[in-house]
């Protein structure tokens, strides 16, 4: 099941709000900031050992419905960046641009 998501920002950083359901709503709320550096963005949620006890409507869904989030806030913050994982955050980072030489290789000394 897809769920609706809704970003809040609060100055640099704010809340992503997941939300699944019709009559009955089930939701799921994380903490994101914009980094420095190559990273572009931060998204902090409960590791997979805690998502149960955290969400219980969606025990066993913690890949699923971090996969959508990820993909729905890199589609609204910074669509080239690549998404890195970690056990209970993940980061856009910049994706490294292809660097193209336009230069003439150097002259070798030609013998006489």
């Amino acid at each position: 099941m897809s769920g609706k998501i809704k970003f809040t920002n609060t100055g640099p950083a704010g809340k992503i709000h997941y939300t699944e359901g019709f009559l009955k709503k089930n939701s799921c709320e994380f903490y994101w900031g914009f980094s420095g550096g190559d990273t572009v963005a931060t998204v902090w949620f409960p590791s997979a050992d805690k998502w149960g006890a955290k969400y219980p409507w969606a025990a066993g869904r913690h890949k699923e419905i971090l996969e959508t989030v990820a993909a729905q806030t890199r589609k609204e913050m910074a669509r080239s960046a690549t998404i890195k994982w970690e056990a209970d955050r993940f980061h856009l980072v910049k994706s490294s641009p292809r660097i193209i030489t336009t230069s003439i290789p150097p002259h070798r000394n030609r013998p006489q």
